[in-house]
């Protein structure tokens, strides 16, 4: 298939010139790896290379927001680059001389790479892309479609990503790495929508959805490798992966009832990968990542967190991430309905700092909270609330910036889109801040009362039972009052 994003890419003059120097004699012993290019608009001054365990690089941006980095007998395969508070995958190989250029407004959709090792990376880019527009259009109608229809829609995508892939290992020698690493990037694409659509089934009241669907929609399962280490950094395979275990957790309860008892059903899931994973980095990763959105989303009182994470802590063998979910824990438990909330320190846009608990003036106050860097998101977070602001004059509307060591940045925004400063605050201490108050997702809205008791502590200022809420908390205050 010819994927439907169109993206261009100027090479400046030092760009041009790094490939053809890269292309004499260190190149022939493939003992030296070079990845560079140029960021515009940046965000920070230096970009990180990780392959997520002990390899960690800071490379620093020049003045012209260039940058060059050069590795020395390098581990083939997938490694994260960050320029926060984005980041993306690209594959590198020994011998390679990878060139990135990305416009930070438009992070992924401008990405491109250039030079020896490009065509593998703008193939996973492309791809990248692609899936995200064709997951929006799954949420909207396809996770409704009967099976039959579903399968077959998903069957002629993966067979024009196919043709795609095989025009590219035509026009490009890859080694058996990058070739198994792109293939499988949209192969597990296909697998994880197979799993995904089978758990929507279970979110809309069917717990028998394994009868709905024909013998052979599971075929795959048969054939995965559960522990494949070349895989182990593959947003689709870990993606992947964790939908299928939730799903044979979900499959071992054999009526109703079990299945509405969701802390049993996820501590089956952790013994689960427990059990079948023997990488100790898959495994590890996928218990973090689990626990983490079981007490971030499915965590209904201390009682069930409590229970996961001693579950947690009895499976996982990474001290790092025991000692992160601990705190994440604790700080969750502070943030439960009735609790007051943890009390912050903000800057006001005259510089004045000021308390979080002193902003409670009206029967509900709404925080919602913004970064510099996601554009999109702050200006769409602040038309919403100023057009709630308008059907709820009981409802105090907050705007937290969370960035931090950007005040400068943070008083020119606000200013430029002549927001009303009295509503407008940042963090004194972003990172502490953003933590006690475990702000993971960007649209999330902590509701409280006057007294500075939470309301909610996590609800979604873009989602559609948004407004509901708000009229159903107002109702109760006025009733309260």
């Amino acid at each position: 298939m010819q994927f439907s994003v169109l993206r261009y890419f100027v090479l400046v003059p030092f760009l041009s010139c790094f490939v053809i120097s890269c292309g004499s004699s260190e190149k022939s012993n493939k003992e030296y790896t070079y990845f560079g290019g140029e960021i515009v608009n940046p965000n920070t001054n230096y970009v990180i290379l990780s392959n997520g365990h002990d390899c960690k690089d800071t490379i620093f941006l020049d003045k012209n927001n260039r940058f060059l980095h050069k590795v020395e007998n390098l581990e083939d395969g997938l490694y994260s680059f960050k320029h926060k508070p984005e980041y993306q995958v690209i594959l590198l190989e020994k011998g390679d001389s990878v060139l990135v250029r990305l416009n930070t407004i438009e992070f992924d959709e401008s990405l491109v790479f250039t030079g020896e090792g490009s065509a593998k990376n703008n193939f996973l880019i492309d791809l990248f892309l692609q899936n995200e527009i064709e997951r929006e259009k799954l949420k909207r109608t396809g996770f409704r479609q009967s099976p039959s229809y579903f399968k077959k829609n998903q069957d002629s995508l993966l067979q024009m990503k196919s043709a795609t892939f095989e025009k590219l290992i035509d026009k490009n020698e890859l080694s058996n790495l990058a070739k198994k690493l792109t293939q499988a990037s949209f192969i597990f694409e296909y697998y994880m929508r197979h799993e995904f659509y089978f758990n929507s089934l279970y979110e809309m009241g069917s717990p028998g959805a394994t009868e709905e669907l024909s013998a052979s929609f599971f075929n795959y399962r048969n054939q995965i490798d559960f522990n494949d280490d070349e895989l182990k950094r593959l947003y689709s395979y870990n993606w992947f992966l964790n939908w299928y275990f939730t799903n044979a957790s979900l499959s071992n309860n054999s009526n109703q009832e079990q299945y509405n008892d969701r802390v049993g059903s996820f501590i089956y899931k952790l013994d689960l990968i427990d059990t079948v994973i023997k990488h100790s980095y898959i495994k590890n990763s996928l218990l973090r990542r689990s626990t983490i959105r079981f007490l971030l989303d499915d965590s209904k009182n201390n009682q069930e967190s409590d229970i996961v994470l001693k579950h947690y802590l009895s499976v996982s063998t990474n001290k790092r991430s025991q000692r992160e979910l601990k705190k994440l824990a604790r700080h969750i438990s502070k943030l439960r309905p009735n609790n007051i909330i943890p009390d912050q320190d903000l800057i006001t846009s005259k510089g004045e700092t000021v308390k979080l608990s002193s902003l409670f003036n009206k029967p509900i106050t709404a925080l919602y909270f913004w970064s510099i860097e996601s554009k999109d998101h702050y200006v769409k977070a602040h038309e919403k609330a100023e057009y709630l602001s308008s059907l709820y004059p009981g409802i105090d509307f907050i705007a937290v910036n969370t960035n931090a060591d950007q005040t400068k940045n943070w008083l020119k925004t606000i200013k430029r889109h002549r927001y009303n400063l009295e509503n407008e605050y940042e963090f004194k201490y972003p990172k502490c801040s953003s933590e006690e108050l475990v702000i993971h997702y960007r649209n999330k809205v902590i509701l409280v009362n006057e007294d500075g008791k939470i309301i909610n502590p996590s609800t979604d200022l873009f989602a559609s039972v948004f407004e509901k809420q708000l009229m159903q908390y107002t109702q109760l205050a006025s009733l309260e009052n």
